[in-house]
């Protein structure tokens, strides 16, 4: 089955979550590395040698998918909530903070 690239990581811990993402949804995902670089090839550039293939059949969904997750809807669910802000240190318990000194 031809297979069609719809992201690139420079990790395969970088792309997990997208791939799971993806077979959540029911896309068949694979992630494939490119070879590791030797003294031949230009450094200067990017590395995102980590790729996330799905279906051609799939492309459609999985791009959407993809668009979710790179405009942070997705990554943004899949945050922990945030923990209560910490007072700081010269505030004494009962102070009022909009108060001036």
């Amino acid at each position: 089955m031809k297979t069609i690239t719809v992201a690139a990581f420079n990790s395969p811990a970088e792309a997990e979550p997208l791939k799971r993402r993806l077979i959540a949804a029911g896309i068949p995902a694979e992630i494939h590395n490119e070879p590791k670089p030797d003294e031949t090839q230009d450094y200067s550039r990017a590395s995102a040698g980590v790729q996330i293939e799905v279906p051609r059949v799939h492309f459609e969904a999985a791009l959407e998918i993809v668009y979710d997750w790179n405009t942070g809807q997705e990554a943004a669910a899949n945050l922990p909530e945030r923990p209560e802000p910490v007072p700081r240190a010269n505030q004494s318990a009962g102070s009022n903070p909009a108060s001036p000194l």
